[in-house]
């Protein structure tokens, strides 16, 4: 147990940090000891990177990431038992559900609008995953312990009204991502290079945000501004955005390397 708490404080750099470590790795022994399922909150991507240092540190954990749909930006951990094979993807077993949210045609409502009307209802942020904005409206991942109230309380994001309904998981509609293309040349293919790149930053910027675990190579966290970036890798900048390296396009006659960028949202 010493060395656990040695690995949480050196992974968790506030005490917040330390003790959401500390219940994961209660909830990692739960599983394995007393025989059943546990799970945390939704985590976001920081903590995501955090709880996956962690489990190396454990090892031999049966865990498992999962946010309600495949690449969910905000997703739980969950401990396995030895008994269960795979991930309960619906039925009790399962901690999330899905909230549809209908406004009217000809309402616009964005992603803040939703996320400060449940925080203004004063809801947890960790008790809401990825919040999935389309033309319906909007569906979101939401911990089952929330939904009964978002049903009878959840009626408007800022002026606006809205129709709630409880909807499966696998019926989420998950919008399809709109992506502006851009053609740039860089030095080299290391991670601050493609992040100023891709988000408009001089390259000291971009090597500062990396080092200061800001930046996510395919949801990992990545503090190494000299990590080789491949094709088809998704950088997110947090609070900022994300984007993908779409091609490596060849040599430009000075020596540098042109790619095609792609930046969504």
């Amino acid at each position: 147990m010493a060395k656990i708490s040695d690995s949480i404080h050196a992974i968790g750099q506030t005490q917040e940090e330390r003790i959401l470590l500390t219940q994961i790795a209660q909830k990692a022994e739960a599983a394995a000891q007393k025989g059943y399922l546990t799970c945390t909150k939704f985590l976001d991507m920081h903590e995501h990177a955090m709880a996956a240092r962690l489990l190396r540190e454990l090892g031999g954990v049966r865990a498992q990431f999962w946010g309600g749909y495949d690449h969910a930006e905000r997703q739980i951990l969950f401990f396995l038992p030895d008994w269960m094979e795979t991930l309960p993807e619906e039925g009790e077993d399962c901690p999330m559900t899905a909230i549809r949210c209908l406004r009217h045609k000809g309402d616009t409502l964005t992603h803040r609008d939703y996320l400060g009307s449940l925080m203004g209802l004063g809801l947890r942020r960790d008790g809401i995953g990825d919040i999935l904005v389309g033309e319906h409206g909007a569906d979101m991942i939401v911990l089952k312990e929330i939904a009964p109230y978002l049903l009878t309380q959840y009626t408007k994001a800022g002026r606006k009204s809205l129709q709630v309904e409880e909807i499966p998981l696998n019926q989420l509609i998950v919008p399809e991502e709109k992506a502006s293309m851009l053609r740039d040349t860089v030095a080299s293919m290391r991670l601050d290079a493609i992040t100023a790149s891709l988000f408009r930053l001089s390259r000291a910027k971009a090597a500062d945000a990396i080092r200061a675990g800001k930046v996510f190579v395919n949801q990992q966290e990545c503090m190494r501004p000299d990590k080789e970036v491949q094709e088809k890798d998704r950088i997110t900048l947090r609070g900022t955005g994300r984007g993908e390296v779409d091609a490596i396009l060849g040599e430009s006659k000075k020596g540098r390397i042109v790619v095609s960028l792609k930046r969504f949202g």
